[in-house]
Parts: C-alpha cells; structure tokens; sequence
C-alpha cells in the first residue's frame, strides 16, 4: 500500500508531475555538486554554436538551491498547474502541453532582451498569470497579511518580489505579458466571432492522439463555416408565432370556458373552420350558469 506521499505525487496530473520532478532533481544535482549553475543556463552561442542543446530544458529547471523561494515556487507550480491540468484543460491535455510548449519558446525568444539566462522563473509566472485569469473569481490570503481576489495575485507578487529585491519588475512584467498573449489566445480569441470558432493554440494530431485527446477538427471547421442568417424582422416575428402556439382559457358570457389557440396560418379553410366551432360552442346553453368559479368570475369580469 502507498503511503500518503507517494499516493499523492502520483496522483498529480502529468505535466505538474514531470516538471515539478525534473526541479527537485536538477536541484539535488547542484546541492550535491553533480552540476553547476553555469552548465545550465540559456545563451544562444552557448546552446546553439557549441551544441549544448540540454540548456533548452534546463534552464526553465533550475529556480535556485533550496530557500524560502524556491518553495514557493514549487507551491505555485503544484498548486496552480494542477488546477490548470485538472479544471480548464482537464480534457484537452495535449493541448496544454503544446501551449506550455509554445510559451517556453516565447521566453526563449525573448530572453536576450531581458537580460536573463534562467527562465524558470518566468515561466511560472506566466502559468500563474494564467491561472489567475481562469481562476479570477477566487480569494486568497497572501501569506497571512491580507486577502485578495486571485485576479491581482500576479500583480500582488510583483509588488512584492520589487519590494524585496529592491529592482524594477522588467523581468516579471515581460512574463505576465506573455501569459496574457497566450491566455487571450487560447481561450478569448476562440469565443470572438471574428475567430469562426478556430483556437488558434490547438495542439497537433500527432500529439493528440499521442495523449488521447479527442480531435474535433469537424467541430471547429462547423464552426468556422457556419454562415449568418440574415432575416429581417418580419421573418423572425412570423417564425416566432408560428413555433409558439399558446393555450387561451377565455370565459363566455354564460360562465363557460373555450379554448382557443391562435395560428398563424394563411389557410383560410382553418380560420373559417375555427370560426364556426368558437360560434358553435358560445350558442351551447351552459348548465353552469349560477355556479361559476371565482377564476371564470375574473375572466369574464375582464371581458
């Protein structure tokens, strides 16, 4: 039988548990030296001129030696990935994994312009903004000082890492961009009309079907190619009567109910038809005549 630990970091969702597994290792590698820092970090010469292409994973790996950050981080990452994986994407792996994909390319893009070699930082900063557009309507309390809706959080953490680091927030306001950009492209852009129902992030075919996820190509191509009907008001208004056939109780002079439903029709032959029934049924004396209900009494009164 596992115990508690175990049953609980293989219940994690795939991408949290790989990425939370390869931090904890890569740093147990630096504590006991079996790696350095500087083996680690992204340059382009360094990756790309001397061939050290691990740099492209393991540079969104190392978040530090072991300190108060680096345990908030990990919490972030175990805490709102997991709803990430487990809530907004829960059928759509592949596709969170192709956007997160598409993110760490973005970061890497981007570094040399912010001035930064270590993107693990950025990249749960991202995920985080991510998160707290999805998860918005939430409160938390930060660390016991105050609470605050989850909207401002990735705000709320800038405020703070600026204050404690003495430094303009450059770094991390880049990174919440990029998850606004990725944020609005997977789940705004999808919802406009402008968009013809197509995400734009969907993940390939190959790795769909390779993490089980249902493709709905024909769905989005529906979408995409559904045209607009243009009716004008009459049309609609004529449509509206016609599906709506409501029931009319209406009281006659002697006390009686008829029931009369009122079509839309331009056949004559029924509206003539439903005259002579509605005459037929007025001239029929009423037995009822002095014991009528206090609902027909109103009905009538209203007549």
């Amino acid at each position: 039988m596992p115990n508690p630990l175990e049953e609980w970091y293989l219940q994690l969702p795939l991408f949290t548990r790989i990425y939370t597994t390869g931090i904890v290792v890569l740093t147990l590698a630096i504590q006991l030296e079996w790696a350095t820092p500087l083996s680690l970090f992204y340059t382009y010469h360094a990756t790309f001129v001397q061939g050290e292409y691990w740099r492209l994973l393991t540079t969104f790996l190392f978040l530090g030696t072991f300190s108060l950050d680096w345990i908030l981080n990990i919490y972030f990452i175990v805490r709102y990935c997991r709803d990430l994986e487990e809530g907004s994407y829960l059928n759509r792996p592949a596709d969170f994994m192709w956007m997160v994909a598409l993110m760490c390319t973005t970061l890497l893009a981007i570094s040399p312009y912010l001035g930064t070699v270590f993107l693990g930082d950025l990249l749960v900063s991202s995920l985080t903004y991510m998160w707290s557009r999805h998860y918005s309507y939430l409160f938390i309390n930060f660390m016991g000082l105050f609470t605050t809706s989850a909207a401002y959080l990735p705000w709320v953490l800038v405020a703070f890492s600026s204050l404690v680091e003495n430094r303009w927030p450059v770094v991390d306001l880049a990174a919440i961009g990029v998850g606004h950009v990725f944020w609005f492209l997977g789940e705004e852009w999808p919802r406009r009309a402008e968009s013809g129902g197509i995400r734009v992030l969907r993940a390939p075919r190959v790795l769909c079907k390779l993490m089980h996820q249902d493709l709905d190509d024909e769905l989005d191509q529906v979408a995409a190619e559904e045209p607009t009907a243009n009716v004008d008001s009459g049309d609609v208004a004529e449509a509206t009567v016609d599906s709506e056939l409501p029931t009319v109780e209406k009281a006659d002079m002697h006390g009686t109910t008829a029931s009369e439903k009122y079509y839309s029709s331009s056949d004559e032959s029924t509206k003539q038809d439903f005259a002579s029934t509605s005459a037929v049924e007025q001239t029929d004396p009423s037995p009822t005549l002095h014991q009528r209900t206090p609902f027909s009494h109103s009905l009538a009164d209203h007549d």
